[in-house]
């Protein structure tokens, strides 16, 4: 698996605005919804962190072993001798299988965070209806009680509602 940067700042700034975003727009039982998901999930990726971290030994045998076998299998090419590469090379190998251990792990963070970041957005949706019933009524009222004077009164978005038409000079 290959790191790609932009998905990872789109994960993470995603789950940062959605944060940022319930913690204004979000009513207590919605606030504690949230809350539960955010624990939820931080429980589950510090128990994976300490599961690699305690289990990372073991791990990079599998995949060193792995990749011995792979490395010591028959090949069913014909290379002459002088032509051959050296499949074999330890520190490689040993490279190799670090490389795929960290790729696994990040590939299972990423998978988690992904899995928070689709739970909270679902929240977020489901809270947005009764956001924006509460926030119509107000931009309403604000606009009916518009007390500007004269002719600024009578503007709205659109530029000057009400204009006298031009006189044609005979």
């Amino acid at each position: 698996m290959s790191f790609n940067i932009d998905e990872e700042l789109k994960r993470t700034f995603g789950l940062a605005s959605l944060r940022l975003e319930a913690s204004k727009k979000l009513n207590g039982e919605e606030w504690k919804k949230f809350q539960a998901i955010t624990k939820k999930h931080a429980g589950i990726k510090r128990a994976e962190q300490r599961n690699f971290e305690l289990e990372y030994d073991t791990r990079f045998e599998v995949s060193r072993k792995r990749l011995i076998n792979k490395a010591g299998s028959k090949t069913r090419k014909f290379n002459h001798p002088w032509a051959r590469n050296d499949v074999f090379d330890e520190t490689a190998i040993k490279r190799q299988a670090k490389r795929q251990v960290k790729a696994e792990h990040q590939k299972l963070m990423s998978h988690l965070e992904n899995k928070e970041l689709k739970e909270v957005q679902s929240l977020m949706d489901t809270c947005e209806h009764r956001h924006q019933t509460r926030e119509k009524p107000l931009k309403d009222f604000a606009r009916a009680t518009d007390r500007r004077q004269g002719d600024d009164r009578r503007r709205t978005d659109k530029g000057p509602a009400h204009r006298r038409p031009l006189r044609r000079i005979q």
